[in-house]
């Protein structure tokens, strides 16, 4: 098997393509024009065959490695064997649970939590949910986003705070206490990821965390077919409500910090 960079986006896609869109969110976001010169991207070719990528964004504090193939850990396994000697000193990274045990020691492994990745696929459950109360909001709420972000929420990564206008939340008393944004998005690949929920400890269990999302998700259907978002899956009361909304388990992978020895 042998291990090459693809420089070529429309290769990654025609691989990607009738792959379940939910679970790649961020991997077609990382096709579009404005995030791809961001990404080196890594195929496992068999016989000339391209069998898995990974992709590796540099646009962050730490680089972000997506590695998760949701079930095709044999390939998956070789790819990150092959990888690993080209991969930074320490990286962030989304990856199968057995390719990460495959690979790396435990002892080089930390911050690990598992995920789910969930797809919107009931519109007719959003459209039930009375969502008034959220309005739009941009950077010249980013104080207040940041001061709720810092009090409910301080592991989220800041890094795209607000992006685009895809931002909603509610106040009470002229107080943000709820929130909800975007991470990747992609009106060319036609997807999104929500990301940044958060509900003010003080105000939670109103309902305020369902109405910002269900307000974002509506906005967002208004351009994008698949619409999707990642969760803890120890995270019960947040699953609870995604799936109240009309979203639906797709795929799940782990999400770690390596430190990489050679």
């Amino acid at each position: 098997m042998e291990l090459r960079i693809l420089h070529d986006s429309s290769t990654v896609y025609e691989f990607l393509k009738n792959k379940n869109r939910y679970d790649y969110i961020y991997q077609f976001s990382n096709l579009s024009s404005n995030q791809w010169e961001n990404v080196i991207c890594y195929g496992l070719f068999d016989e000339g065959e391209l069998k898995e990528i990974a992709m590796l964004n540099i646009n962050y504090d730490i680089p972000v490695l997506l590695a998760a193939s949701f079930g095709n850990t044999e390939y998956s396994i070789e790819l990150i064997k092959k990888l690993k000697q080209f991969l930074p000193p320490r990286f962030y990274t989304h990856i199968d649970r057995v390719t990460l045990e495959g690979v790396f020691s435990e002892d080089n492994v930390s911050e690990l939590e598992e995920y789910m990745n969930m797809g919107l696929c009931n519109y007719e459950l959003l459209n039930k949910i009375r969502s008034h109360e959220a309005v739009r909001i941009g950077y010249d709420n980013i104080n207040s986003i940041k001061e709720l972000i810092f009090a409910s929420y301080p592991e989220a990564w800041l890094d795209d705070l607000v992006k685009l206008n895809e931002n909603f939340g509610i106040y009470v008393d002229k107080k943000l206490v709820s929130f909800s944004s975007i991470h990747a998005y992609s009106e060319q690949y036609q997807v999104a990821a929500i990301a940044h929920v958060t509900t003010h400890p003080e105000y939670r269990k109103k309902g305020y965390a369902e109405k910002v999302v269900a307000t974002l998700a509506k906005s967002l259907k208004e351009k994008i077919k698949f619409i999707g978002l990642n969760v803890k899956v120890d995270n019960i009361a947040a699953i609870r409500c995604y799936k109240k909304l009309g979203f639906k388990e797709c795929g799940r992978f782990a999400a770690c910090v390596v430190e990489n020895s050679i």
